[in-house]
């Protein structure tokens, strides 16, 4: 039978605290609250990877000025009556292309990595711009077969627009700070970015007036270095100037069966055209005014 008496318990609740106060010895004491203590496995890495001031966050105006280097437009797999008007396949064409700027906002997500004081990791994220490619020079301004046979075709220049496609370029980057006990802080990176498009289509008058021609954009790998100035507010918050150069080389797009009207020649009431394929390297100069937050 139990004993009930509270003296006879009294060696057992010694033995007890003395087999715990090894364990509570281990404990680890929370800066901010020094009468709670906390313990649980593998704490120090937990800590380590995900501790406070790891994650952070960048919210502003992002700045996009593209600036589109042509390296060729080439006309290929030509109609007989496109070959008579601009010789054998392929056909070089000559013009230039350019894109406007872009404001819009954006979010910078950052990490902190632990294994190195003031190297971080940051990915850019933004709405999907609508890129718009636009003609300058000959390829505007002079028409794409202006005659056949020293028959004048009637077909007019293509003018500025060209095409239009939405782009999502993910850019992540490997970012150093400096003076990090200092309220300004300035640093440096570079990464890598990924051009992906998607919804393209031709917007030339002159080409989608007897249908809306195929078009294709290869999605290409790039990369980018920046620089920036952090401004901390408090412990927590911080605003930010940031500048990045961007560059996707050697972006390439087809325009297949391409259709034009063709109203000086009465026999023929349109004019098969044939393929056209650009390439060009699209580099962007991207600005960022933020505020900032660290978790």
């Amino acid at each position: 039978m139990q004993s009930k008496n509270p003296v006879l318990r009294l060696p057992a609740l010694v033995a007890g605290l003395a087999l715990c106060a090894p364990l509570m010895a281990q404990e680890r004491t929370i800066p901010e609250y020094d009468d709670v203590r906390v313990d649980y496995p593998g704490s120090d890495f937990v800590r380590d990877i995900a501790g406070e001031d790891r994650f952070y966050f960048r919210l502003g105006a992002m700045y996009f000025a593209p600036d589109v280097k042509t390296n060729y437009i080439t006309a290929k797999n030509l109609t007989e009556i496109a070959e008579t008007a601009l010789g054998p396949s392929p056909q070089p064409l000559e013009g230039e292309t350019s894109a406007d700027p872009l404001l819009m906002p954006g979010v910078i997500f950052g990490y902190k990595l632990p294994w190195g004081k003031g190297w971080s990791l940051e990915l850019i994220a933004s709405a999907p711009p609508t890129l718009e490619i636009k003609a300058k020079g000959r390829l505007a301004d002079e028409p794409l077969v202006e005659e056949v046979n020293g028959i004048p075709t009637g077909v007019p220049p293509l003018g500025e627009k060209i095409a239009e496609t939405k782009a999502a370029p993910p850019l992540i980057t490997l970012v150093k700070r400096f003076r990090l006990d200092k309220r300004v802080q300035p640093y440096l990176g570079g990464g890598i970015g990924y051009l992906f498009t998607y919804d393209t289509k031709v917007t030339n008058p002159i080409a989608t007036a007897l249908g809306e021609p195929d078009i294709e954009v290869d999605n290409k790998f790039g990369w980018a270095a920046q620089a920036g100035m952090d401004f901390h507010l408090d412990k927590h918050w911080w605003l930010s100037l940031d500048a990045k150069y961007i560059t996707f080389p050697d972006i390439s797009a087809t325009v297949e069966n391409m259709v034009v009207e063709a109203p000086g020649l009465p026999q023929f009431p349109y004019a098969e055209v044939g393929d056209v394929e650009y390439n060009a390297d699209i580099n962007v100069f991207a600005y960022t005014l933020g505020i900032g937050f660290t978790f």
